[in-house]
């Protein structure tokens, strides 16, 4: 059992838990909380602590690096380097973030849209459309993290949406999942329009999809993409697994014992010409928000912090990916503080449901 908890730890980083709502301690092993004042209403947050503050006035006052596609992956690693606190870095990407025009204007829309919805749900069953979750590795398996979307895809059940799971194998590789995504999206005959969710491994095989059939007729039936902490240019975290013998045999072993397929966790490695290794360029017709962790040291989860650490000298990350590499240019990008990869701080629930009318009002008028 030692042994397989300590796979299952290396491992279990490429799931995503999307169950937004449950609020675990996030505090590291062994360290006591500090109190702090923690009820600021500043920079998109209601109840924003001192130190928080601290390092968002840092961001603010900076004037370099003004625009959000400015924080590339070079810069924000020499920028954490010099800084000496990726905490500075990461608030950064956050500021940046929510005062990009378009990002301000979204973030608009759902304060808006909350209040309305707590008073009335919409009912979208006369649309026929259907989100279609693309669930993150192990999902079968280790359910209990919750990659396989079923609170969002409930939440879609509240406002008139049908719901789907998209049969990807939990280990497959890019190329075998990206296929059974084209062939779900070819029969899916039976509704007028899909909206797309993926999270985590989820989000990879998706875009090896959109890749290989995006431009295939029946793939204009795909409006909307909601892309939850997705590994969108894969994870330095494999390529170290895999370049550690000790770690490599290990994970080689488990994965033979699991008739778990190695070559799909190997196609997560992120490295120059990589099957990952590009720019995704959504049709027109499709609206993507993409939803980024950004987290703070002190507020990363017990299980993403030995990979969060790692990660620090690359820069800014949440647990499994650098932010650079979770930042895709045409979408919508909500930062979702405080968060690591595993989503354990909570959100509204009437905020998750106004990510999906947002796609819903603005794809299927």
């Amino acid at each position: 059992m030692r042994f397989e908890n300590k796979i299952l730890i290396i491992l279990s980083a490429l799931s995503l838990a999307a169950n937004c709502h449950l609020d675990r301690k996030l505090e590291k092993a062994g360290e006591s909380n500090t109190e702090i004042r923690c009820d600021i209403n500043e920079y998109r947050i209601d109840n924003l602590c001192e130190d928080e503050k601290v390092y968002l006035d840092w961001a603010a006052s900076l004037k370099k690096f003004t625009k959000l596609n400015e924080l590339n992956k070079d810069v924000l690693q020499k920028l954490t380097q010099e800084t000496l606190d990726v905490d500075k870095t990461s608030a950064l990407f956050y500021h940046r973030a929510i005062n990009e025009p378009r990002n301000k204007k979204f973030l608009d829309y759902l304060d808006t849209k909350e209040k309305q919805l707590l008073k009335k749900l919409p009912d979208f069953s006369k649309k026929k459309v259907v989100l279609a979750m693309v669930p993150g590795m192990f999902y079968k398996d280790n359910p209990a993290v919750g990659a396989d979307g079923k609170m969002l895809r409930d939440i879609a059940l509240e406002l008139g949406l049908m719901e789907d799971l998209v049969p990807v194998e939990q280990t497959g590789t890019l190329e075998e999942n990206a296929q059974i995504i084209c062939d779900y999206t070819k029969n899916k005959t039976d509704v007028n329009g899909i909206i797309f969710a993926s999270v985590s491994k989820g989000s990879s095989d998706l875009k090896i999809a959109f890749q290989k059939c995006g431009k295939e007729p029946y793939f204009k039936k795909v409006k909307g993409w909601y892309n939850i902490g997705g590994l969108n240019k894969g994870s330095l975290l494999v390529e170290e697994i895999d370049g550690n013998w000790n770690y490599r045999w290990e994970t080689k072993f488990y994965f033979w014992w699991r008739n778990y397929n190695y070559k799909g966790f190997l196609d997560l490695k992120a490295y120059p010409g990589g099957p990952l290794d590009f720019d995704l360029k959504l049709p027109k017709e499709i609206l993507q928000i993409n939803i980024i962790a950004v987290p703070q040291f002190r507020q990363v989860t017990q299980r993403a912090y030995p990979f969060y650490e790692y990660l620090i000298r690359f820069g800014p990350n949440d647990g499994m990916t650098l932010l650079a590499d979770s930042y895709i240019e045409e979408a919508i990008t909500y930062p979702s503080w405080r968060n690591d990869h595993y989503f354990q701080w909570p959100m509204l629930h009437q905020r998750m449901q106004a990510f999906l009318v947002y796609i819903v009002e603005n794809q299927f008028p």
